[in-house]
């Protein structure tokens, strides 16, 4: 996906995610290693959500590609952000998936 499409589909899922009552808090988090997408509040728990976007079903769906290497390495991401910003939050991992027009909020996802 290119950068563009990229953000794009990450502004939409953001203001989605403001409807469903979460607070964004940092977008596009660069930390040796990767990146994440969107961090948020939902009440007192910080969720680090990934955001993905599939034209077409062609090479599955948009959840499908948070593959166990992805979730890894958001796992990894997520805790050396706490550890600096803020290590005894409740944490949570969410995905929101757009495939084409339809796009998914799936809660507590990994």
């Amino acid at each position: 996906m290119n950068s563009a499409k990229g953000r794009a589909g990450e502004a939409k899922a953001a203001a989605f995610l403001e409807t469903c009552g979460y607070h964004i808090v940092q977008r596009n988090v660069r930390l040796p290693g990767g990146e994440i997408d969107l961090v948020c509040r939902d009440g007192e728990t910080v969720v680090f959500v990934e955001v993905k976007s599939r034209g077409s079903a062609r090479f599955g769906t948009a959840l499908a590609a948070v593959d166990a290497r992805k979730r890894a390495t958001l796992r990894r991401l997520a805790a050396d952000y706490l550890q600096i910003v803020q290590p005894h939050a409740c944490v949570r991992f969410d995905v929101v998936a757009l495939d084409g027009d339809r796009m998914t909020l799936h809660r507590n996802a990994f």
